[in-house]
């Protein structure tokens, strides 16, 4: 008979140190997992914000747009209000660009008058005062309701 050169370990004498390194293990991937979680949430609050904020930036210039479209079909109202006011400003118009989440407006602000330089194409007499122009700023904004985006656009204008 050949003699077992290989003892045999009872049950009763192991340390259990694969169940602890097992669980060490475990417990580092379940932080790697949480850890992924939150910054595919924040990626994704990211993107989000940053549609929002595109949204509330075209509601605005198409505001904007809208008061220009206004004024170049012949509706000069707002540019009159604002050179009578008080504070410059006609009163404020809302917009309604789509979606009930999105609101708009514009208005006009009187900036004061200007004196054509020489060289315009008006051929007219160019040491008169008598041409005058005017100095305007539209503005159009918006908000999008629960997102906290809002954004203004301003825009020059002269009129002559």
């Amino acid at each position: 008979m050949t003699a077992l050169k290989n003892k045999a370990v009872l049950p009763g004498s192991q340390t259990g140190a694969v169940l602890v390194v097992s669980l060490i293990v475990l417990l580092v991937l379940t932080l790697l997992g949480v850890a992924g979680m939150n910054s595919s949430m924040m990626q994704e609050r990211m993107a989000a914000n940053a549609q929002h904020s595109n949204r509330a930036f075209q509601a605005a210039e198409s505001a904007a747009g809208a008061l220009l479209q206004q004024l170049m079909s012949g509706d000069l109202s707002m540019l009159q209000q604002s050179m009578v006011s008080a504070d410059s400003m006609s009163t404020t118009t809302a917009f309604t660009i789509g979606g009930a989440d999105v609101s708009s407006e514009y208005t006009a602000r009187y900036l004061g008058e200007i004196i054509i330089s020489s060289g315009s194409s008006m051929d007219a007499n160019e040491s008169t005062t008598l041409l005058k122009g005017y100095r305007y700023e539209l503005s159009g904004s918006s908000e999008i309701s629960g997102s906290g985006a809002s954004r203004t656009v301003f825009k020059g204008i002269e009129y002559y």
